[in-house]
C-alpha cells in the first residue's frame, strides 16, 4: 500500500544546496543533508526496482568514480536510518541519477523507499570517507569481487574503465548471484564487455550453496565466489594489481575483513592467496 507519510515535504523541482556548505568533492550533494525529489520508480526485476531522484536542469550528479552517496530515510517508528548507496546511472547524465535498489520485505530503506509519492524529498549528503579508491586507478589489471546490489560501484566504474578513450586496463569481474534471475545489469554488463575490445571478461557464479548442482539452461559457474575461482579467473597478487570488492557485510569478512577497516585481515581469502592491503579495494 503506497502511502504519504506525514513527516515528508514533497517538490517537483530540485532546488541546489544553499550556499556557503562543505563539499567533499564537485558532487552536487554537500556534506550535510539535502533533499531531492523522488520523480520516477520503475520496476527492474521480480525484486528490484529504479528509483530516480531529481537534480536542477543541466546538472549532473559529478559523483567520483568510485564513491557513493548517503541516504537518509525513516524506519517504521519513524527513527532516522541511513544507508550508503551507488547510482547506477554515469555522470553523463543530467537533470537526475538513479539509483537500483533490492527491495526487502525486512529492508529499512528499501521499504521506505517502495512507500515513497512521487515528489517526496529525500535526503542525500556525500562525504570523504564514501569516495573510495578513484578511477584513474592506476593499475594494469583489475579483479572485482561482487555480489548482489554490490555491482553498482563496480558498473560506475567499468563505465569509465571500458568506455574512456586510451584505457588499456584489463578486468576481470566475478559477480555472485543467488539465483540467473538475480543477476542485476546483466545486458549492461554485456554491453561494456562488447565495448572493451577484449579487456573485460565478466565471470557469472550462480548458486545458494558452494556445491550448487547444475541450473537447466545455465552453462556459468556455479556455488560461491571462492579462491579457486579467484585463482582461475582473476589477475595474481603484483604491484601493477588491484583487487575490489563490494557485497554484504558477510562477504567481506570472507574475502577481506570488514570496510571499515582498511587493511587486509590477516587468515581471509585474499590474504591467503598473497594479497596485501595495497592490492585490496574495499567498497
Amino acid at each position: 500500500q503506497r502511502h504519504q507519510r506525514n513527516h515528508m515535504t514533497t517538490s517537483a523541482v530540485a532546488m541546489p544546496p544553499p550556499e556557503g556548505l562543505e563539499y567533499a568533492s564537485k558532487c552536487f550533494f554537500p556534506t550535510e543533508w539535502h533533499g531531492v525529489p523522488l520523480t520516477n520508480v520503475k520496476q527492474y526485476n521480480h525484486d528490484s526496482k529504479i528509483f530516480s531522484f531529481g537534480l536542477p536542469e543541466g546538472r549532473s550528479l559529478d559523483l567520483p568514480v568510485c564513491a557513493c552517496l548517503l541516504l537518509q530515510g525513516k524506519d517504521k517508528e519513524g527513527n532516522d536510518a541511513v544507508r550508503p548507496y551507488t547510482p547506477m546511472s554515469s555522470n553523463d547524465v543530467v537533470g537526475r541519477f538513479d539509483l537500483l535498489v533490492k527491495v526487502y520485505e525486512q529492508g529499512v530503506i528499501s521499504q521506505y523507499l517502495n512507500n515513497l509519492a512521487i515528489g517526496s524529498l529525500v535526503p542525500f549528503k556525500h562525504i570523504p570517507f564514501n569516495i573510495k579508491a578513484e578511477y584513474p586507478f592506476g593499475k594494469k589489471t583489475l579483479t572485482m569481487i561482487s555480489g548482489g546490489t554490490g555491482i553498482t560501484p563496480m558498473f560506475q566504474a567499468l563505465q569509465c574503465l571500458c568506455l574512456t578513450p586510451g584505457d588499456e586496463t584489463k578486468i576481470t569481474l566475478l559477480y555472485g548471484n543467488k539465483s540467473v534471475d538475480d543477476i542485476l545489469l546483466r545486458a549492461e554488463l554485456d554491453d561494456l564487455a562488447s565495448k572493451s575490445n577484449g579487456r573485460l571478461n565478466v565471470v557469472h557464479v550462480v548458486g545458494t550453496r558452494p556445491d550448487e548442482p547444475p541450473i537447466e539452461g545455465w552453462d556459468g559457474e556455479l556455488g560461491w565466489v571462492d579462491a579457486a575461482k579467484i585463482e582461475k579467473y582473476g589477475y595474481p597478487p603484483s604491484d601493477d594489481t588491484l583487487v575490489m570488492v563490494c557485497g554484504l557485510p558477510a562477504m567481506y569478512d570472507v574475502f577481506c575483513g570488514p570496510r571499515t577497516e582498511p587493511e587486509l585481515k590477516e587468515g581471509t581469502v585474499l590474504h591467503k592467496l598473497g594479497y596485501t592491503t595495497t592490492m585490496v579495494a574495499k567498497f
